[in-house]
């Protein structure tokens, strides 16, 4: 019997290679492994900090937290919150972190109003007198003396019935906007804040997340924004005009002037703010979220919109003159469409469609020479029109909502 057999070194050698490819199998099994569970709990912690961010945003649609920085809730306590003005709307930032994962998003937040009137006509003793193809569809709250039809030049109003919708009695003020002052100290304050500044030149491209500082761009004198892509977080202000070209692409920047023109079939997405005239050119269109707030301290500024502009958002006349005149403050011309809310302290001269609602002092009519307070001339006004998700004007009676995501 035979006990020890030599064995050849060709033999051995393949049982070492194969043992090696063994152990080089188990390590990258169990590499494998541990990087498929690294990945899973990175992928938990990542979707729990998304779902969390979620919840926190539904949570402010009803809860008010200051501005600046909030590092935790009581109900969310991996979460801060950066609040802060933008324009008309808030801008807020929600940061959650699970582990070492986060997740951050940045919307701007207006208010939705599932209340909401086709008009408020402040109470100033006087009747509404709809003429021609008028036609106000939806809830309303008029005058103490009510509506009636009426005649200009010769027309009479056309529909069958005067408002089709319901009648409440307004007072003798408009609703209050609940953030006002807000957004007038933004428009004097933003400066103080951290901001980086930039060269503004014909044919630029600029485009700036809200995840970064601000850029700012500031200068006496008429700024032409031609032929150039600003994109984001951009603000620009001049002394004394901003004029945009339809070269041009606009999207979330803030425009700020005594004086703002939007030319000829320009399209974008702005707010601007001005204090003597708003301009929106013929055949624009702003998309949503846009807002022109035109803040009169003459008793002559104007935001005229011309003939087919359309315009998605808000549009607002603030004046605290008690001074009556003739002239319309707000005109939107005929075929021009406003998908939104319009809020005029003073003369509201509307002959195009509002796809919303409108809050306004008076309506005016010029025609033919003559000039009508309180009538509608082929005015249409619809709330039901309006999309559900609309965000706009804060009065404080209804919860917030996400106007817009950024990025």
């Amino acid at each position: 019997m035979v006990l020890f057999k030599k064995i050849k070194a060709s033999a051995l050698q393949m049982v070492l290679v194969v043992a090696v490819i063994i152990v080089i199998l188990l390590f990258a099994f169990i590499s494998l492994m541990f990087y498929q569970k690294r990945v899973a709990i990175k992928h938990a912690n990542f979707s729990e900090s998304i779902y969390e961010n979620h919840q926190v945003f539904e949570y402010l649609k009803q809860a008010n937290i200051p501005y600046g920085l909030t590092d935790s809730l009581d109900i969310f306590q991996n979460v801060s919150i950066t609040k802060k003005q933008w324009g008309i709307f808030e801008l807020i930032s929600v940061k959650t972190k699970i582990n070492k994962e986060s997740f951050e998003q940045i919307a701007l937040i207006g208010e939705r109003n599932t209340n909401k009137k086709a008009l408020y006509l402040k109470n100033n003793n006087q009747q509404l007198i709809l003429v021609g193809n008028t036609k106000i569809i939806g809830n309303t709250v008029l005058p103490r003396l009510g509506v009636n039809s009426g005649n200009i030049a010769g027309v009479s109003y056309n529909n069958k019935k005067l408002i089709y919708g319901s009648i409440e009695q307004s007072e003798t003020k408009l609703p209050p906007l609940k953030n006002k002052e807000k957004v007038l100290s933004f428009l004097t304050t933003y400066r103080n804040n951290s901001i980086a500044h930039f060269g503004l030149e014909q044919g630029m491209i600029e485009h700036r997340s809200f995840f970064k500082k601000t850029l700012s761009y500031r200068r006496n004198g008429v700024i032409d924004i031609v032929n150039s892509s600003l994109i984001g977080n951009i603000i620009i202000e001049s002394d004394t005009l901003i004029r945009v070209h339809a070269t041009s692409k606009l999207q979330d920047v803030i425009l700020i002037a005594p004086k703002i023109e939007i030319l000829k079939n320009f399209t974008g997405n702005i707010q601007a703010f001005a204090t003597e005239k708003i301009n929106i050119g013929k055949n624009s269109h702003l998309a949503y979220p846009s807002s022109l707030l035109l803040l009169d301290t003459s008793n002559k500024g104007t935001i005229h919109i011309s003939k087919a502009a359309i315009i998605k958002g808000v549009i607002s006349y603030l004046s605290n003159s008690k001074t009556a005149n003739y002239t319309s403050q707000i005109l939107a011309a005929n075929k021009s469409v406003i998908f939104g809310e319009v809020y005029c302290q003073g003369n509201f001269e509307l002959i195009g469609h509002v796809n919303g609602a409108v809050y306004t002092n008076n309506f005016i009519v010029n025609k033919r020479g003559g000039t009508y307070v309180n009538h509608l001339f082929n005015g249409v006004i619809n709330s039901e029109k309006l999309s559900k998700q609309y965000a706009g004007l804060v009065f404080g009676n209804s919860s917030k909502s996400v106007a817009k995501w950024l990025n």
